[in-house]
């Protein structure tokens, strides 16, 4: 409910219940549920509920349960919940398969997404591109325009936020439909729930909410992403932002489909085309050969993280970059297992604007892709390379004190080399200006980098100034 002085106290015992509840939920984990379901851990607590995580033992599979207590105010609005969803078949919605019920309370057998929300996505972002901000809002548009569009009566969620947006791999899910309702015609009976900065000022003037309360919510997603992107990217969102996010219900976009539709034009428009940077890219990009071999000194330079994190930027620069494994490191598919935001596609990991192909031993097969860049993560195994000067290579040279015994041997066989280029890793730039006057070539520094899948602003400004200086 939304936040109101008087509901201090109403808070402070809230979160002494779901304290208390918490504790109570550890105990059943194991439990069997209905002769069907295992609890194996809790997923979430709500206001209203608790989510336990569930394996089915027969089929083996995981599964979502949401439980309400019998006498809890909010039961009837469970109920209703259960039966918005169970009409609703859309793959950004998860699936309800069974409503069950016992002596205490009823319990909702769903869909158990994998994924991270979209709010703890971007709290490990630095910078957010517009191009990955668009492509989340219009799925969610997308999701919207279903359920607004929707006989007979149209359905609309209400509680937009981060919160309730999941990212699995390029797809969005929307989920918790606590508060969702028909539109009728005969009013909201649920108007004043909804989650402080996200709720729409008709949640707290008692005015009956429709279509436009969700145009809103889209709106306040999308002021949280620019929040994140670069201020140039920022100040284009702003007006769709604004009439999105309208303080007057009349003063927004009359339907999702026509914020969808500015958004789209938007993103085909090429928005990007008038920076001077994305202009040198397409300058040079005819210049780039079809694949780039990198390689370190030694073990442990950042090598694969420099692969990546290359094969990122190709690709959000919207030439088509393919990271490979040139050795049994087995790091893509340790991604897929340890992170459920990667899957696997077409013999590819695939994770946002990245795309992979794992060492498959032998010799790797590249996929048939027209004017597909190819980045060989090499390790060590740089040797090889060295004898083939017409491939780009790009070494990677460790500049830690017990480090530059490897890097100054490697400096010497390849300081000659055609189409070779240095890279100081760990943003140490004494030790790269140090090396350049050494050996006479040029060496450029990386930045420190926490996360290779993200482009950071200064990220993004060296592998630009990279590409101008090389001539690519």
């Amino acid at each position: 409910m939304l936040a109101k002085p008087c509901q201090l106290w109403y808070n402070f015992f809230q979160e002494m219940l779901t304290t208390l509840i918490q504790k109570g939920a550890l105990s059943i984990q194991n439990k069997d549920l209905f002769g069907r379901y295992r609890i194996v851990s809790v997923l979430g607590q709500g206001n209203n509920s608790q989510v336990y995580l569930a394996e089915h033992r027969k089929l083996q599979v995981y599964r979502a349960i949401k439980r309400i207590p019998k006498a809890h105010l909010a039961q009837p609005q469970f109920l209703l919940e259960a039966d918005i969803l169970k009409n609703l078949k859309h793959p950004c919605i998860p699936i309800i398969y069974d409503v069950e019920e016992d002596e205490e309370a009823f319990y909702m057998i769903e869909e158990y997404i994998q994924g991270q929300s979209l709010e703890a996505f971007a709290l490990h972002q630095e910078c957010i591109s517009m191009d990955t901000a668009l492509s989340i809002v219009l799925q969610i548009c997308d999701v919207l325009e279903y359920l607004h569009e929707r006989k007979p009566y149209p359905v609309i969620h209400q509680d937009l936020k981060p919160e309730h947006i999941i990212l699995c791999g390029e797809r969005i899910v929307l989920v918790d439909f606590g508060i969702a309702s028909y539109i009728t015609g005969n009013g909201n009976a649920f108007q004043n729930y909804g989650t402080c900065g996200y709720a729409p000022p008709e949640k707290y003037r008692g005015i009956a909410c429709d279509a436009r309360t969700d145009i809103y919510g889209v709106g306040k997603i999308l002021e949280f992403l620019a929040g994140k992107s670069s201020p140039q990217e920022a100040r284009f969102l702003k007006p769709f932002i604004d009439k999105a996010a309208a303080f007057s219900m009349d003063g927004r976009y009359p339907s999702v489909g026509a914020l969808k539709a500015d958004l789209s034009a938007c993103l085909d428009s090429g928005y990007q085309n008038n920076q001077q940077d994305q202009k040198k890219f397409l300058k040079n990009k005819k210049h780039l050969r079809n694949q780039i071999a990198v390689a370190g000194t030694q073990k442990r330079v950042g090598v694969t993280h420099f692969s990546i994190a290359l094969t990122c930027f190709f690709n959000q620069q919207k030439r088509p970059g393919i990271y490979q494994e040139q050795y049994g490191s087995d790091c893509l598919r340790m991604l897929v297992r340890e992170n459920s935001g990667f899957y696997a596609k077409d013999g590819l990991i695939v994770y946002e604007k990245f795309r992979g192909m794992p060492y498959y031993g032998g010799e790797i097969a590249q996929q048939d892709a027209a004017g597909c860049l190819y980045i060989r993560d090499c390790g060590t195994q740089w040797q090889d390379i060295l004898e083939e000067e017409e491939e780009t290579l790009i070494i990677i040279a460790g500049s830690r004190p017990w480090e530059m015994e490897k890097t100054r041997e490697l400096f010497e066989k390849a300081g000659f080399r055609r189409n070779t280029v240095f890279i100081c890793n760990y943003s140490r730039h004494a030790q790269a200006k140090m090396l350049a006057k050494e050996y006479g070539r040029r060496v450029y520094c990386f930045p420190l980098d926490a996360d290779p899948f993200y482009m950071t602003a200064e990220k993004r400004r060296f592998f630009h100034r990279l590409l101008q200086q090389e001539g690519w």
